[in-house]
């Protein structure tokens, strides 16, 4: 099982690539020029709208920058995570059970326990690698990076 440690290097290592395939001009920060370039040039579906989506999460403050540096990515993603196991680890071991996330769900996002279910399936499809039935920190940052990096 990954380290705490070994996820924040990978993140670390998952922006140096973010930012080999989107920076143009070097300076190891991010316009949304460049990431919708980067987009368009690898047909992704609604690229302004992505870029816009990917530059809107990642810009820690509040849109009042024209640039999203790396050391921003590498906090998004890690708070993206903490958000997610904040939210589904009702046990707070760092891993989200299926059951779990359904409990918390139906608790605190008001679902049905069928809807609840469906939910959870979607989420453990998209994001259980393994299909263990158990996320993982690894599973959720390599989600979570993806989000921002469509092409990883």
């Amino acid at each position: 099982m990954a380290t705490v440690s070994d996820v924040c290097k990978k993140i670390e290592q998952d922006v140096e690539s973010m930012l080999k395939k989107y920076d143009r001009d070097g300076d190891k920060s991010l316009t949304l020029d460049e990431i919708t370039d980067y987009l368009c040039q690898n047909k992704v579906k609604n690229p302004e709208r992505t870029a816009y989506m990917i530059f809107k999460r990642l810009d820690t403050n509040n849109g009042k920058c024209s640039k999203i540096k790396s050391k921003e990515l590498e906090d998004a993603i890690k708070r993206e995570v903490a958000d997610i196991l904040k939210f589904y680890d009702q046990n707070e071991d760092k891993r989200i059970t299926f059951d779990e996330m359904v409990e918390s769900l139906i608790k605190s996002g008001g679902f049905e326990r069928e809807a609840a279910k469906n939910t959870a399936t979607f989420y453990f499809d998209e994001i259980d690698t393994d299909k263990d039935k158990v996320l993982t920190i690894a599973e959720l940052k390599k989600y979570c990076g993806s989000l921002a990096n469509p092409q990883q």
